[in-house]
């Protein structure tokens, strides 16, 4: 049966009102979609056990390692985007990659190939609106091509906007933004695993982290004392973080199977509750995700600021 998301889905799945941007946006953005059958929910499951159940050697795992795949694949779109001079080449190769998505804690199939980046849109809006409107200094690390800028530029025009990324070809995707579009986002070399301590945050930052940190597995502790140290008014983290899924719901408990299997993000909301308990930060915002991709639920959300 094909279905369509609509304005009052979002806001329930939310649990608030939706900004106005936001609002306007969901209007040129098609969100159908099937519903599955018992049999093709059963065959989704099947997939996703068949890849649970790979040996390791047969798994691309997370880790510092991956450098020069990361280089490879900005390196990629900053290519593609040089080319053709259009925004859709800097969206990652991964998105819209499988045939399913999930909304709400269950696998649906879209109508329209682009629908699991536009989830992703909407969060994102949502998201920027809620803690990024009134910043006038915005970070993201990890921020590979560059895409999700532009949507913070959207919801903030007069903020000073940097990207970060341990990736050169992120700098280098960066700078072509800026001399194709005309835009003036900054761009630094930032690698989690090496912080680097002498780049300071301006006033009023904000900085958000978008399916980066899953990259380092528990090896954030000095990325987050950095952020302390450098009094980040708002820090954003939409990540794979286990510790809000539920085990009880079965694409819940395999997102998290997946997690591990891939060496994403470990033990991350345990760590902001120990710094919320010595009295160090404080935590804001809490959301378990719900949009992901066929494979996970990787979108929940925690917001803090320091004390």
């Amino acid at each position: 049966m094909t279905n369509k998301i609509s304005e009052s889905d979002i806001v329930k799945a939310i649990g608030e009102d939706i900004p106005s941007l936001l609002r306007e946006k969901l209007n040129g953005m098609d969100l159908t979609y099937e519903e599955l059958s018992k049999e093709e929910n059963n065959d989704v499951l099947h997939e996703i056990l068949n890849f649970l159940f790979k040996e390791d050697d047969h798994i691309i795992r997370a880790g510092e390692h991956r450098i020069n795949d990361w280089n490879k694949g900005w390196g990629e779109n900053a290519k593609e985007f040089s080319e053709h001079k259009h925004y859709n080449s800097l969206i990652p190769k991964y998105f819209g990659k499988h045939p399913y998505i999930r909304w709400n804690k269950n696998i649906i199939k879209p109508c329209n190939k682009n629908m699991e980046y536009n989830m992703v849109e909407i969060l994102q809006y949502w998201v920027f609106d809620k803690f990024l409107k009134d910043c006038d200094n915005i970070y993201e690390f990890g921020c590979g091509t560059g895409h999700n800028l532009f949507r913070a530029r959207e919801v903030n025009p007069t903020a000073k906007i940097t990207g970060l990324d341990w990736s050169t070809s992120s700098q280098e995707s960066i700078n072509q933004i800026n001399n194709i579009l005309g835009l003036d986002f900054g761009s630094h070399r930032f690698d989690f695993f090496n912080v680097d301590k002498e780049f300071k945050l301006g006033q009023k930052s904000g900085i958000y982290t978008f399916a980066a940190l899953e990259q380092i597995n528990n090896r954030y502790h000095d990325f987050i004392n950095y952020l302390i140290d450098n009094n980040a008014d708002i820090c954003l983290h939409i990540e794979p973080i286990g510790e809000y899924l539920d085990d009880n719901n079965i694409y819940d408990f395999l997102s998290k199977k997946y997690f591990e299997k891939r060496n994403y993000l470990k033990g991350f909301k345990n760590c902001l509750y120990n710094l919320e308990r010595e009295g160090k930060i404080e935590i804001v915002y809490e959301k378990s995700s719900f949009i992901g991709s066929m494979f996970i639920n990787g979108y929940s959300l925690v917001a803090w600021r320091k004390r």
